[in-house]
């Protein structure tokens, strides 16, 4: 893993490169960043500020750990296998996205747009819905089914 400032990231992106996978990135601030098509599969940020960051048409298939992504534009990226661990998404878009096995650990997606599809689910655990609804445990929707108590349905 390469470790990288985010000025280098900036200039090796305003250079042209676009590959910047198995890079990590700790405690430092992309916010407001224009960083289409980039591709940072198998990356690592750690405390890093992603706020109104704009990823269109990236391939984000990292690890992001106490990261702000409030009010990011991550559209129509591929998303395969990210993690995002006590992340704050708060008014994210990430419309039209590959979410497949995407996992949100202890994540805030209140006003996020959280949409797209995938050929597995996410994987949700003890996150509060972008509806603002917290939602305790492990769920692989934001809108789980409810447990049937009524005994008359046991066999």
């Amino acid at each position: 893993m390469e470790e990288v400032t985010v000025e280098d990231l900036l200039m090796r992106y305003a250079a042209g490169c676009r590959d910047f996978r198995h890079i990590l990135i700790e405690y430092d601030n992309l916010s407001g960043a224009e960083l289409q098509g980039i591709d940072l599969r198998d990356a690592r940020f750690i405390y890093v500020n992603l706020s109104c960051i704009n990823l269109i048409h990236c391939r984000l298939g990292a690890e992001f750990s106490y990261c702000n992504f409030r009010d990011a534009n991550i559209e129509s990226c591929d998303l395969n296998y990210a993690r995002f661990f006590d992340c704050d998404l708060r008014g994210a878009n990430t419309s039209m996205c590959d979410l497949t096995c995407t996992a949100f650990t202890r994540v805030n997606l209140q006003g996020t747009k959280l949409g797209g599809s995938g050929e597995d689910p996410c994987k949700f655990w003890d996150v509060v819905r972008y509806d603002g609804v917290f939602l305790p445990g492990f769920n692989s929707s934001l809108y789980p089914r409810p447990v049937n108590t009524d005994r008359n349905d046991v066999f």
